[in-house]
């Protein structure tokens, strides 16, 4: 039974932080640290590679939808979707360096302003590959 309570002593706090910490880190609406904002610059840029994922596929399916008659049509047009997509974000890794150049990279800052680039250009990515119509 000693041993059950000494867990649950060292169990609380790590529990109670990983609750506070995962409030803290939501609430990007109402931003009180700076602290704050590198998390949430994280969570943007997160949300922004999932949803150009997302976009990608949806364009991959509808290629091969529109052009399952002529399988070899699909298969060049698939391929210059994956050569575009690679010069993109090689495109995007550069701009966001160059935007985040001037920050020391040992601070927050200098992720944060990279994050919230690489957010950014995602999300206009992702608006234009939805908005592609094979």
């Amino acid at each position: 039974m000693k041993t059950t309570k000494k867990n649950l002593f060292l169990l609380l706090p790590i529990t109670l932080w990983s609750i506070a910490g995962s409030a803290y880190a939501l609430d990007c609406e109402n931003i009180t640290a700076s602290a704050q904002i590198d998390v949430c610059a994280k969570a943007e840029k997160e949300s922004a590679d999932k949803k150009i994922n997302e976009s990608y596929k949806k364009l991959i399916t509808r290629i091969k939808e529109q052009y399952a008659p002529d399988p070899e049509m699909a298969e060049r047009y698939l391929s210059k979707l994956k050569s575009s997509q690679r010069a993109w974000i090689a495109l995007r890794d550069t701009n966001c360096e160059f935007e985040s150049f001037l920050a020391d990279p040992s601070y927050p800052a200098h992720e944060t302003l990279t994050n919230n680039c690489i957010t950014k250009m995602s999300q206009e990515r992702s608006a234009y590959l939805d908005r592609t119509q094979p």
